[in-house]
């Protein structure tokens, strides 16, 4: 519909002033007197302009030779000037409008006002380029991006600035936001901004739609858009979908961009020019620029974005669960002997049958999670602190073992140690008595003897008697070496013809037949002594 036949209909419709008109349809007065002076000439009512056509009216009402361009005016190339912007997307049409000025001052004509450029280049857009508005169903989605511009920190005592990326989460049909700063962009801030976003905004949508980076997209899919598992399990605690927009297509995500917009120009801008020392400072700025910008009336529209949102999204935003999500991490282990896993240098039980076997443990802040063949078989308080802790759950245990303090214990390597041999019996009781904590040492006591089976206990025996000779505590790694060494020296002493060395059997007295080298009085002038 041209602007003539729309001006027309309104003024034909009545109930509004001229002015009203011109503000209602964004034109100028004189547009609006022109429209009701053909009016008025013309008898035309509501009815026959609805049913004229576009180009007739213009052509019949408003004939094109006398609305042409006034000469004295420089008229700009606005085709070459939406190019250029779509070129360059951050470039404002206000610098356009500027250049569009100065050239005209240097060519001595009139330059058209910012109000009228900005029609023109708007008409210029609207033809080059056509879109359609989306209606969007209040809670519907939300959109997640980064803000292409950066924030600042800088440390007190070198003065270097570090980089604050932000985070920003909008719904499109208020267009009410929250917006966040991190020090990276990885997948713990990703979630933590969208779970603080939707605390803030009092609800949860039923789709995410979040922009193609690596916290959200499994990139290594490279003919369909596959989510990211970690962000998946986030969405489905929450109970949401995600969908995340087509890459390189911007208007999928409207308003998005233009929330990153508003927060980069009236956020991350302002921001640069304060100094803030902690992300605390920063993000407790964030949030009252956050929390203005959405008390703000709109410009073209009743009502602010928090009145939108309160009168008519806030009760179509799913509930929030009773718990926020909580952060996993995955990890594959083989149960040991003593029928744990090791995550962390921490070890957790789980039920003897499964030694030998492969387990995934899922581990969040506060639990620890073993699954086998899908199935949970134990769950565990996370331990923290000093390493080597042990959580054993009686049931995991053999019959054997219940009846024991520990499924380990001092007595036992002691045992297994002296049937090996009495010099490996001292260097096993060298360590454990090496140990503030004698539980710490049972790891490395069951490496050491373990060396009796991958080896031989004699060879053991022998590098436990160098460990005890220079009066060291034994180590996996120390004994290991000593055994190879002796393997080494053995093979050598074989090489030759001679016995190994500490090894007694395979040597034969001479001494039976062997001469006899006479003493110095065999010599003497006179013969031998008297007997």
């Amino acid at each position: 519909m041209s602007k003539y036949k729309r001006i027309l209909m309104a003024v034909t419709k009545g109930g509004m002033s001229q002015s009203e008109v011109a503000a209602s349809l964004h034109v100028s007065k004189r547009d609006v007197s022109a429209a009701a002076r053909v009016a008025r000439e013309h008898s035309l009512t509501f009815d026959q302009v609805s049913a004229m056509d576009a180009a007739a009216v213009d052509d019949t009402f408003f004939p094109r030779e006398g609305r042409g361009p006034d000469p004295a005016y420089l008229r700009p190339d606005m085709g070459a000037l939406v190019e250029r912007k779509k070129r360059n997307r951050r470039l404002p049409v206000k610098l356009l409008w500027a250049e569009h000025c100065e050239r005209a001052a240097e060519e001595g004509k009139l330059s058209y006002s910012y109000q009228a450029f900005c029609a023109m280049f708007a008409e210029e857009a609207e033809r080059t380029g056509a879109t359609r508005h989306f209606r969007h169903e209040p809670g519907a989605k939300c959109y997640i991006d980064w803000a292409g511009d950066t924030a600042k920190l800088t440390d007190r005592i070198t003065g270097k600035a570090a980089k604050v990326y932000v985070l920003v989460v909008a719904l499109p049909f208020s267009s009410r936001f929250w917006a966040e700063g991190f020090c990276d962009m990885k997948q713990a801030s990703w979630q933590d901004g969208q779970a603080h976003a939707f605390e803030y905004l009092g609800g949860v949508p039923r789709l995410l739609v979040p922009d193609n980076c690596a916290t959200a997209a499994d990139r290594s899919a490279i003919y369909v858009t596959l989510v990211n598992k970690e962000y998946e399990r986030f969405a489905e605690h929450y109970g949401a979908a995600v969908v995340p927009a087509r890459v390189r297509k911007p208007r999928d995500k409207s308003t998005s961009e233009t929330t990153v917009d508003l927060v980069e120009q009236w956020v991350v801008a302002p921001a640069n020019e304060m100094t803030f020392y902690t992300l605390e400072e920063f993000n407790e700025f964030c949030a009252e620029r956050v929390d203005w910008l959405n008390s703000r009336p709109f410009s073209a529209r009743e009502g602010s974005r928090d009145s939108v949102w309160r009168e008519e999204e806030l009760p179509r935003l799913q509930p929030l669960p009773p718990e926020p999500y909580e952060r996993c991490e995955w990890r594959s282990a083989k149960v040991a002997p003593d029928y744990h896993v090791t995550v962390d240098y921490m070890r957790y039980s789980v039920p003897h049958a499964l030694i030998g076997r492969q387990v995934d443990v899922r581990l969040t802040a506060s639990r620890v999670t073993v699954l086998h063949g899908g199935e949970v078989v134990a769950e565990h308080r996370r331990l923290r602190g000093r390493k080597g802790q042990y959580s054993t759950v009686e049931e995991h245990m053999p019959e054997a073992h219940r009846l024991q303090d520990s499924p380990w214990s001092p007595e036992r390597f002691s045992s297994w140690a002296r049937r090996i041999g009495p010099e490996t019996g001292e260097a096993v009781g060298r360590l454990l008595a090496s140990r503030t904590i004698v539980e710490q040492s049972f790891v490395a006591c069951r490496n050491i003897l373990g060396l009796s089976k991958t080896y031989t206990p004699e060879l053991l025996e022998r590098a436990c008697a160098g460990a005890n000779a220079v009066g060291a505590v034994p180590s996996y790694t120390g004994l290991k070496d000593r055994i190879l060494a002796i393997r080494a020296s053995d093979a050598r002493a074989r090489g030759v013809g001679a016995p190994p060395p500490g090894d007694a059997r395979g040597l034969v007295d001479r001494a039976g037949g062997a001469g006899r080298t006479r003493g110095a009085d065999a010599y003497r002038r006179g013969g031998e002594p008297a007997c």
